[in-house]
């Protein structure tokens, strides 16, 4: 891994914290927002298999699929394909309550699953990315 690539994988794990921290907040806060919260948690899961991918030098496109990016990890990091079920459940949370539509937002429950499926894959992530030699 180059020192780019390195660099530019913990900024993308940053971003993916603060979409996680902002999610959090949004729904379990005194207030809650479960739309947007939601819509956090798809972005933070995205943004942290992105590190990885940049850490890995593997090369994505532009795409809020996280069954395609968690596919591409998989080469790199087979653990990955524990959260293939995480990511088709995440992935519509990027439209889904966005826009007007039928639902305006998720249940408690769904929202409270979303950030805990959220969770694991930034934790994992996170624990791989540690154990990594750095450049």
């Amino acid at each position: 891994m180059s020192p780019e690539s390195y660099d530019l994988a913990r900024v993308w794990l940053a971003k993916a914290r603060s979409d996680l921290d902002t999610a959090r907040i949004l729904i379990t806060g005194n207030d809650p927002h479960l739309d947007t919260g939601s819509y956090h948690c798809q972005q933070a899961a995205e943004k942290a298999i992105k590190a990885w991918l940049t850490a890995a030098e593997v090369p994505f496109m532009k795409t809020h699929s996280l069954e395609v990016l968690v596919n591409l990890c998989i080469p790199s990091a087979p653990g990955m394909a524990r959260f293939f079920e995480h990511a088709l459940e995440l992935s519509p949370l990027a439209t889904e309550y966005r826009y007007p539509g039928d639902v305006f937002e998720p249940t408690t429950e769904e929202a409270h699953r979303a950030l805990r499926l959220a969770v694991e894959i930034m934790d994992w992530i996170s624990n791989q990315f540690s154990s990594l030699p750095q450049p």
